[in-house]
C-alpha cells in the first residue's frame, strides 16, 4: 500500500488558553486524527484522501473559536509519511502511568514498569500523550480483565487493545474506520507479542457477537451515534470505557447512555478532558 499523504493545519490563536480547546472540539467534526499543542495554538493532521474536496475557512467551519478569539493564522502544509516519521521521533518521549504503565517508542530504552507498551504511531492516534489515551490506559489497568473478550472501537495504533491483552483479556479484537490504522496496529500487535483480531470498518455492522468490555475513544458526537450499538455488542454486566469528549459533554452522555440502559459509574478528568465508565 503507497504511503498516504496526511495534511497539517496549522492554527495560530492570538489568545490559545482561551480557544484551544474549542477549537479541537470544532475539529472532531472533521476526521482529523493526531493533535499537536504548540506555543500559540495547534496543529491537526488529517490524511489527505479524508477532505478530499473540503477547503476549511475559519469563519465557516470554526464560528465558535472565531468569536472567542482571533486565528491569526491557517496554514496548510502535505507531510509524507517519512516526514512525519522524522518529526514524530524528533519529539516523541516514553509516557509513564506511576510505575504501572509505560508506552514506548521501539526506538526507546526499556521502561522499569509492570506493563510495558512498543508503539510506533505512524499516522494512527494514539501513543498516550493525549490525555484521553492516556485516562483510557488508566481506566484499563483498573479493571479486572482476566479471561474477559474486549473489543477496541477506533483503535487507531491498537494501544488501548494491546494493553487489554497484556492484562490478561482472553479475546481482544478491533477496527477503524482507517486501513492506514488497521495496518498500525497489526505491527504494534506483532510488536508487543500480542494476539489481535483487527479489521477496516467504519460502524457496528460487522459485529455480530457480544463482548464483556468495550473500549471507545472516539468524540462526542460518534458516541451519541453508536450507543444503541454498544448496548448490542456487550455482554450482561460488561463494561464500556468511553473518552474523546470535554467535562461539558458528559451529562449529555450519560442521559443519552442511560437510556440505551447503560448505567454510569464513574469518570476522570485531565484537563477537561473525560474518561467515563459505564456498565450495562
Amino acid at each position: 500500500m503507497a504511503d498516504p499523504i496526511y495534511l497539517a493545519y496549522t492554527f495560530k490563536l492570538s489568545d490559545p488558553e482561551l480557544a484551544r480547546e474549542v477549537l479541537l472540539a470544532e475539529l472532531s467534526e472533521y476526521p482529523f486524527d493526531t493533535f499537536e499543542e504548540t506555543e500559540d495554538g495547534l496543529i491537526a493532521y488529517v490524511e489527505k484522501r479524508q477532505l478530499s474536496g473540503v477547503e476549511l475557512n475559519v469563519n465557516v467551519h470554526f464560528p465558535i473559536t472565531a468569536r472567542l478569539t482571533t486565528i491569526t493564522e491557517l496554514k496548510v502544509d502535505e507531510i509524507q509519511q517519512e516526514n512525519w516519521n522524522a518529526k514524530w521521533e524528533s519529539s516523541f518521549e516514553p509516557i509513564q502511568i506511576e510505575d504501572r504503565i509505560a508506552v514506548r517508542a521501539p526506538f526507546h530504552a526499556p521502561c522499569d514498569v509492570a506493563i510495558e507498551l512498543v508503539i510506533e504511531p505512524k499516522m494512527s492516534f494514539g501513543t498516550g500523550h493525549h490525555q484521553t489515551t492516556y485516562q483510557m490506559l488508566e481506566g484499563i489497568d483498573h479493571l479486572d480483565l482476566e479471561g474477559k473478550t474486549v473489543l477496541d472501537v477506533g483503535c487507531g495504533t491498537a494501544v488501548l487493545a494491546i494493553l487489554a491483552a497484556k492484562k490478561g483479556a482472553v479475546e481482544v479484537e478491533a477496527f477503524d474506520c482507517d486501513d492506514w490504522c488497521v495496518e498500525n496496529s497489526v505491527e504494534n500487535a506483532e510488536r508487543n507479542d500480542i494476539q489481535l483480531k483487527v479489521w477496516q470498518a467504519s460502524d457496528f455492522d460487522s459485529i455480530q457477537k457480544q463482548y464483556d468490555v468495550l473500549l471507545a475513544n472516539i468524540n462526542k458526537n460518534v458516541l451519541l451515534q453508536q450507543v444503541k450499538d454498544y448496548t448490542r455488542a456487550l455482554n450482561k454486566g460488561g463494561v464500556i470505557l468511553i473518552s474523546g469528549f470535554y467535562t461539558e459533554d458528559l451529562s449529555d452522555l450519560r442521559a443519552a447512555f442511560a437510556e440505551q440502559g447503560l448505567t454510569y459509574q464513574s469518570h476522570t478528568t485531565k484537563d477537561n478532558w473525560v474518561c467515563a465508565k459505564f456498565i450495562i
